[in-house]
């Protein structure tokens, strides 16, 4: 009978076009398939077979656990409930996947076997549909009772019916508005809408009629922005939002409506769209090779704005058809902007670094435009970028106008400092010749055996206030460098322990005229030899104790404290401390101590007067070498001044340069080379062995400098000639060099090639030794040493003529001045004719015999005619000593300009005023010829 029922029926079956399964029901409510239409297999994801093949297991496994209970149910009693013969379970297919199947089911028994008949249909995308409705209206539920801060009123409304079902928000009040009909509340709505505009578009909008269309056409959503009054007056702009869903208990259609305050929103909307808007004419995103506008109008823009045609477009065409066309510049530099905007390039920028900017200069319309593109990165991976344009003409015309009128500024403070300079060239030149009347009588008059005990004290203490003068104009001479930048800091290797010998020397003796204690501590370990500027750091050092024996009284004390505080690889810190006992500094005046020109005893009648510029000048050289110096002070108790400054260290020690024949501090050198690099290279490397270096990047500048240099009789001790100059041979420099120096100044050659090819006439033409390129500190001095040793070997020590007995010209306005160099003059046997004015001077040297001056004294500044106008007057004489005769120049001018004015005029040498006497006797003897 089985075998037969189910071919029975599925014959019957077969012949229905349905999804079809018969099942075997057991004693204990267990069930299983033997039969199934293929439409049910196909449901199932597998074949008829495979389905009663794995029908043979218990079929309940595969029903969603929470519908077992009511299959379980049936399958034991084999009725049906409430009369109703369907049921919808959820259940896994055989790959695994869950699907809602709604069954129709009927028992039948046969030969005392129960069998279900169920005909089946796929409800799995109703389901779901059901399931998203539900969670839809669920949460828009959820929403209207859990309302943000910004909602003012939210409401359900029932367009289905025509009622409002429920009602909240912060503005709701005392307001029940729940069972009113939705027409009645949209006509009270509009009352609060002060703008006749929103009134009429929100009665377009918002009716019940004209949502439910919506809904019916998918438009789920529809919201708004209004301007609207509240209950209680205020006034505000607001979002009207209303959301359509389908109740899925009851179908009917409800509406969500909500009131939103949208003034935050809109107010920062507007303020930022007109703030890119002010700032950029355009801002546009560009992804896939497309750009699209965001803000911008092209009708609202100058026409040199390059501004888009399309609102959305190629980026490309774009570029191609407004950007290139309007280009300036040469075919170079626009390939070279055009490449700068295309998409591969700002890719690339904006890996490494964002924003990536573009500036562009455009010709438009017959005028010149400044461009500038901005470009930011939103998305690396979807290549999506901003650009951010707007136009900068106004701004580059004023940076333009801006630079101009610096410029400008720039070019009348040059000549006011110029001015300043010539100023303070004029002062120097009017102080220093009194003055070298003062120190040279005052010398004079202290080589005479014969001077009084008591004169000689006056004499002394004349000279003592010429120097102090001295260095007052040299403080301004100082701070009038410093201001300009003109101060230079060397980096050469100095003795420490000298430095702090010649410091304590001279602070003993002057603290022991005043009957003050003066006493130097050296704290911890400091190094024999150190880098840096040693003048500079003496000419501090100098002020601080000086102005602390200028103020310390009678029977006080004064200690000076040096201690090395740090060291780390190659530098040293330094700790210097004065500490007096002296007057102090009052309170109010400490934070003025260091500023130019100031005094705490600005009046001339205390013993504390000055410039007021010593302090200024040391806090300014203190802060050139990278230092920092502090005061602390007590009125009446004394003052304390610390001084920090860092050095470099030096690898050499006292005792390495004991036997050495040569002192590097002593030498003077030049390195001409046209390599820049290679030039400072070589300075470093000799700075480091303390040896002062000076460079030339040309022949012509070697040669400039080493006249300057003899002109001050001072001339280089080495000089370093690159054997290959640009356009320039070394061996021809150095010949013309040699024409100058004549033998006293050692040659090196430098060079990275071989010179076995070149020594002979390397040699003849002056040439002392050869050095290879690059130097090294461990060889430069023995080098230096071997070529001054071999140079003082080789030439035989240069002839000095005798003074005694040889006639001197000397062209000097001031008689007094005149009168003291005739007596310093006369002191070495010679004898001295004085010319009151140039002019004078050129006709007494024009109606001399030939050879009757040894050499001709030329101060600068005279009236009538000046020194340089008389040097080049006597000069162009038709007389066979007036090219010969040395003529030395004998001013207050001690600028270099000075010295290169006095050299062109055809003078031999430039002394300055006042003029040391032993100075001026040997270049007198070097000069003039026997």
């Amino acid at each position: 009978m089985l075998d037969f029922k189910p071919s029975f029926y599925e014959k019957i079956f077969a012949s229905l076009d349905n999804n079809t399964v018969l099942m075997r029901i057991e004693d204990d409510g267990n069930f299983f398939s033997v039969w199934c239409s293929r439409e049910f297999a196909e449901m199932m994801e597998c074949t008829p077979e495979e389905y009663i093949a794995a029908g043979r297991e218990n079929s309940l496994d595969r029903i969603h656990h929470d519908d077992r209970a009511e299959v379980e149910y049936l399958s034991r009693n084999k009725v049906t409930r409430a009369g109703k013969n369907n049921l919808t379970i959820r259940s896994r297919t055989l790959k695994g996947n869950r699907i809602w199947i709604n069954v129709h089911y009927a028992f039948v028994t046969e030969d005392g076997v129960c069998y279900a008949y169920c005909n089946c249909f796929d409800v799995t995308k109703i389901k779901r549909d059901e399931q998203r409705a539900k969670n839809l209206y669920e949460g828009m539920r959820i929403e209207l009772e859990n309302l943000s801060g910004q909602t003012l009123l939210s409401l359900r409304m029932n367009l289905t019916r025509n009622i409002i079902e429920d009602c909240r928000g912060s503005e709701l009040g005392d307001n029940d508005l729940r069972g009113m009909k939705i027409s009645e509340r949209f006509a009270r709505r509009i009352k609060y809408f002060p703008l006749e505009r929103d009134q009429k578009k929100f009665l377009e909008e918002f009716n019940t009629e004209r949502l439910l269309k919506n809904f019916a056409e998918g438009i789920n959503v529809t919201s708004a922005v209004f301007f609207s009054r509240r209950p209680n007056g205020r006034e505000c702009f607001i979002n009207y939002k209303v959301t359509l869903r389908r109740d899925p208990e009851t179908g009917d259609i409800i509406a969500f409506a909500s009131e939103q305050d949208h003034n935050r929103q809109i107010v920062s909307d507007t303020v930022l769209h007109k703030a890119l808007s002010d700032q950029f004419d355009m801002i546009t995103y560009i992804v896939g090779g497309k750009y699209g506008v965001v803000i911008g109008d092209a009708s609202k823009v100058e026409k040199g704005s390059i501004f888009p045609r399309k609102k959305f477009g190629s980026y490309n065409d774009y570029l191609n058809k407004q950007v290139r066309p309007v280009l300036t510049g040469t075919p170079e530099e626009q390939e070279k902007f055009f490449n700068a905007l295309q998409l591969d390039k700002i890719e690339n920028a904006l890996a490494i670094k964002e924003p990536y900017e573009v500036n562009l200069h455009c010709y438009i319309g017959g005028k010149v435009y400044h461009k500038r593109f901005v470009f930011y990165l939103v998305d690396p991976q979807a290549k999506f970028y901003i650009l951010l344009k707007n136009d900068v003409t106004k701004i580059q015309r004023a940076q333009l106008a801006k630079n101009e009128q610096l410029k400008n500024a720039l070019e009348i403070a040059n000549q006011a400092n110029v001015a300043k300079s010539a100023f303070l060239s004029s002062m120097s030149h009017e102080i220093r010749t009194p003055m070298n009347a003062i120190i040279g009588l005052d010398s004079i008059a202290l080589k005479d055996e014969n001077v009084p005990a008591t004169t000689r004290e006056k004499l002394e203490k004349i000279g003592s206030s010429a120097r102090h003068l001295l260095g007052l104009i040299n403080d301004i001479l100082d701070m009038s460098r410093i201001e300009s930048g003109r101060v230079v800091l060397k980096k050469e290797e100095f003795s420490f322990s000298e430095l702090l010998e010649q410091i304590n020397s001279m602070f003993n003796n002057q603290c022991r005229e005043k009957n003050l204690r003066y006493g130097c501590t050296i704290r911890g370990h400091v190094d024999d030899f150190y880098i840096g500027d040693d003048i500079k750091l003496k000419q501090i050092l100098l002020n601080v104790i000086g102005n602390a024996v200028k103020f310390t009284p009678a029977g006080g004390e004064i200690i000076f404290t040096v201690e090395q505080v740090a060291r780390f690889e190659d530098k040293s810190t330094l700790r210097f401390v004065v500490k007096d006992t002296g007057i102090g500094i009052d309170e109010n005046y400490l934070p003025k101590i260091f500023e130019p020109f100031s005094q705490e005893y600005a009046d001339t009648s205390t013993p504390y007067s000055g410039t007021g510029l010593g302090m200024a000048i040391t806090k300014n050289l203190v802060e050139m070498m990278s230092g920092k110096i502090s005061v602390r002070s007590k009125k009446g108790v004394g003052s304390e001044f610390t001084i920090n400054l860092t050095l470099r260290n030096s690898p050499k020690s006292a005792n390495e340069l004991r036997g050495k024949k040569i002192n590097v501090r002593d030498l003077k050198v030049l390195i001409v080379d046209d390599d820049q690099i290679a030039c400072e290279h070589a300075k470093l490397v000799l700075e480091e062995v303390g040896i002062s270096a000076e460079f030339a990047l040309s022949g012509a500048e070697a040669i400039e400098k080493v006249v300057v240099r003899r002109a001050r009789h001072d001339p280089y001790n080495i000089l370093l000639i690159d054997l290959r100059l640009h356009n320039e041979d070394g061996l021809q420099v150095t010949r013309q060099i040699r024409d100058i120096v004549g033998n006293e100044t050692a040659i090196i050659i430098l060079t990275a090639y071989r010179w076995d090819d070149i020594v002979e006439e390397a040699m003849a033409a002056g040439v002392d030794r050869f050095m290879t390129k690059p130097l090294f500190s461990h060889n430069v001095v023995s080098e230096f040493h071997e070529a001054l040793e071999q140079k003082n070997i080789n030439e035989p020590p240069k002839k000095l003529a005798d003074l005694n007995g040889k006639i001197i010209l000397m062209a000097e306005d001031m008689p007094f001045n005149a009168e003291i160099m005739i007596m310093v003059l006369s002191m070495r046997g010679m004898e001295v004719e004085h010319a009151p004015n140039g002019q004078e001077a050129v006709e007494m040297f024009e109606a001399s015999e030939p050879n009757h001056f040894a050499a001709v004294l030329m101060d600068i500044r005279m009236p009538i005619m000046d020194g340089l106008t008389a040097t080049t007057t006597i000069r162009e004489l038709d007389r066979p000593d007036a090219k010969t005769v040395p003529i030395i120049a004998m001013t207050a001018n001690v600028f270099d300009e000075d010295v290169q004015r006095s050299l062109q005029a055809g003078m031999n040498a430039h002394l300055s005023k006042p003029v040391e006497p032993e100075h001026l006797y040997k270049t007198l003897q070097e000069l003039i010829e026997e």
